[in-house]
């Protein structure tokens, strides 16, 4: 089902929102070949991921898949919410904007990129395991990471960041929902 897709589409693109309204408030720009940049990356990898889950489908069995597709998930899960809470702890926040000019250049892009798509391949990868039908994973992973992306630039430039939401709990939020996916698809 679709509705699968678009809710590990929109967990595994969260963060994009903790980066966006992080840039918004420090009013730091992504030109537009940045964001093609980090579209391309984003939908490459999560094909990418989808295509070795699905090999990995055709020798194992269905049973052994899924337990290991909900395992994957739960550790993706737990991964999220330590690293956020690292990064939090150690105020280590690597923006990704290396030469402080304020412009996400598209070469920072591609860091940038590669990083918001980890999460996304181990979720790819995983969905195909379990048997989900992901098919549109990788063009709403996209999608949802521009949205989100977007959204919160918008949101930072907007709020002040006393009265902002810690960009941090989408992460934790994020993590705790594919926790929650990832056991109830060990205990099918």
């Amino acid at each position: 089902m679709i509705i699968h897709s678009i809710i590990f589409a929109i967990s595994s693109s969260i963060d994009s929102l903790g980066i966006g309204i992080t840039y918004g408030i420090k009013n730091t720009k992504i030109s537009f070949f940045s964001k093609i940049i980090l579209f391309s990356i984003s939908i490459i990898i999560s094909f990418i991921s989808i295509f070795l889950g699905n090999y990995l489908v055709n020798i194992l069995t269905e049973n052994f898949t899924n337990i290991i597709g909900g395992f994957l998930l739960f550790l993706i899960g737990i991964f999220i919410i330590i690293k956020t809470f690292i990064e939090t702890n150690s105020n280590s926040h690597n923006h990704y904007d290396f030469n402080n000019s304020n412009l996400i250049d598209p070469k920072e892009a591609f860091f940038l990129g590669i990083a918001l798509s980890i999460d996304s391949f181990g979720i790819g990868f995983s969905l195909s395991l379990i048997n989900v039908n992901s098919i549109f994973f990788p063009i709403l992973v996209s999608i949802f990471q521009f949205i989100f992306l977007n959204l919160g630039i918008f949101i930072g430039n907007h709020i002040n960041r006393s009265s902002n939401i810690p960009d941090f709990i989408w992460s934790i939020i994020s993590g705790i929902l594919l926790i929650c996916i990832g056991l109830i698809r060990i205990n099918i």
